[in-house]
This record gives structure tokens, sequence and C-alpha cells, in this order.
């Protein structure tokens, strides 16, 4: 199999469609890029940043970029996790004695722990908002209308905080926003497993040696997760000589990540895309921090 193709199908391999707690991931991941940016002087911040009114059509903001403002009866001037979900909009009530945020054992916030509680909030609200749905990137940064443009540019914002505020006693930010970065990939790749695996075996057939790639268990349900391991797959295949296995295996993805009849990416392909902007944003870190 030509090494492009592997390096292609490994993506693949991560393409999902969102789930609750993929979603909320991504919601303490924005709230930790928010935490590194406070390091920023005021004028230089960009994150928890609102357009008041936008224009979603031409991608213009027509009224101001407002902060995410703490409640009034706090001294704070920073927001708290669950005033920045009130900031993106439509989040679900909390009740009373409930929390967004779940704690390590030393009193910092959990990313897991987070996650779960906030799913948990949205899927037992009792409004219409059940659903944890993409918040609009303008809503979350500055200047920004797009998803994946937002994933790219929260991600340099907090390269760049790296570079000029990370000391010894502050690099746990950058550490922890890391971590749940890796953590979305492996939700994100678990949330779409059953849609990958069941398209595989209707297309390749149920003889064909699709091989597993293990994710761990669901820290929701904890039932295992897994999905296709494309890799071992085909050189499984052409270990037992299936005739054009790599070819099979490539109509199967290109298949499956179209665009729809009018030119517009399908589902499955937007998140695809939304997959290598957080893979290449993992690349990119690697990079921008080698040295510092």
């Amino acid at each position: 199999m030509r090494v492009s193709l592997v390096l292609s199908l490994s993506y693949l391999s991560m393409a999902v469609w969102a789930g609750g707690y993929q979603g909320c991931l991504e919601r303490v991941w924005l709230f930790q890029a928010y935490e590194i940016d406070a390091l920023n002087p005021l004028a230089d911040q960009t994150i928890g940043f609102k357009c008041t009114r936008p224009d979603e059509k031409k991608m213009i903001c027509n009224g101001d970029w407002a902060a995410c403002r703490p409640g009034a009866t706090t001294s704070r001037t920073r927001c708290d996790f669950g005033e920045l979900m009130k900031h993106l909009g439509k989040a679900p009530t909390v009740r009373k004695g409930d929390s967004w945020v779940g704690l390590d054992d030393k009193g910092n916030m959990d990313a897991e722990k987070t996650a779960k509680n906030c799913y948990r909030i949205y899927s037992t609200s009792e409004g219409k908002n059940k659903n944890v749905k993409n918040f609009p990137p303008h809503n979350a940064l500055r200047d920004t209308w797009e998803y994946n443009e937002y994933i790219m540019k929260l991600s340099t914002k907090v390269n760049n905080a790296y570079r000029t505020h990370k000391t010894e006693a502050n690099k746990h930010l950058w550490e922890r926003f890391d971590d749940t970065r890796a953590k979305i990939g492996v939700a994100r790749a678990a949330d779409h497993a059953p849609y990958l695996i069941k398209e595989a075996i209707d297309k390749l057939g149920a003889d064909f040696p699709l091989k597993r790639q293990d994710l761990g268990k669901n820290p929701v349900t904890g039932m295992p997760q897994e999905t296709v391991d494309w890799k071992l797959t085909a050189l499984e295949a052409k270990e037992k000589g299936i005739p054009n296995a790599s070819a099979e295996i490539s109509k199967v993805t290109s298949g499956f990540y179209i665009k729809d009849k009018d030119g517009k990416p399908s589902s499955a392909l937007k998140h695809l895309q939304v997959m290598r902007s957080y893979k290449r944003v993992a690349d990119r870190t690697q990079s921008c921090r080698r040295g510092h």
C-alpha cells in the first residue's frame, strides 16, 4: 500500500460525527484556552469574545465583540466555566446542588470529569437543548466564523502564549490543554466508529479481514470502544491474497467522505475536515513549541 494512502486512511479512521461527551470536551478545551489567554494583556485577549450582532452569511460583525462577563455578585473579572457556557449560548440551567466542573484530587479542573458533568447536564435538561451541538465560533473567539478556522486560531493563540508566558509554575496549563485535545481525538473516533465499521462491512463484505483499533473504555458508559485500523486491515488483506485490497478500501473511504449533489460536504466529510484540523493542530504544536 502506498505511504500516502496509509496516511490518508489514518486520518479517515479518526473522522467522526460530533457526540455529546466529545462536544463537552471541546467546551473544556475552549475554557482551558480562555484561561491561558488571561495571561496576555487585556488589549490582546481574543478568547471568550462574542459578536453581539453577527451576520453569519456575510461573516461580519455588525455589533460589538463583547467579552464574557462574570456574574454581578462576584468580584471576579474573568468568567468561570459555567459563565462561559452561558456566554456561548443555549446552555441548560444547572440544578441546585449540581456543578459543571469536576475536580481532580488536587482541586483542579479535571477535563474528563467536567466533560461528563457537562454531558449529564445537557442530556438531563428539562429544556429543549438536550444535544451538545457545536457552538458558533463567533460566540467564542473574536473575528472567527468557521469551525476549522476556530480550531486553528485557538491553537495559534495558545502556542503564542506558550512562547511568551510559560513558566515552571504555569506550564501545567498547556499540558492540560494538549491532553484535552488528545481526548477529543479519541472521543471523535469512538463516536464515529459504529458508522465507519458498518460502512466497511457493508461495502467490503463480512469475510474481508477488517482489523480493529482499541480506543479504551467510553468514559460515560464504561463500555469498550474500537474503530477500524485501516493500515492493519490493508496488510492483513494483502497477506491473505485478496486482490486489489488497497483499491477496495480506497473505494469505501472515498465513497463515504463525499460532497452532495450541490457540491457541499456531507456530514461525514465535514467531520473529517474538523478531525484533520485537530491533527494539524497537534503536529503544529510540537513544531511551534520545540526549543521553548
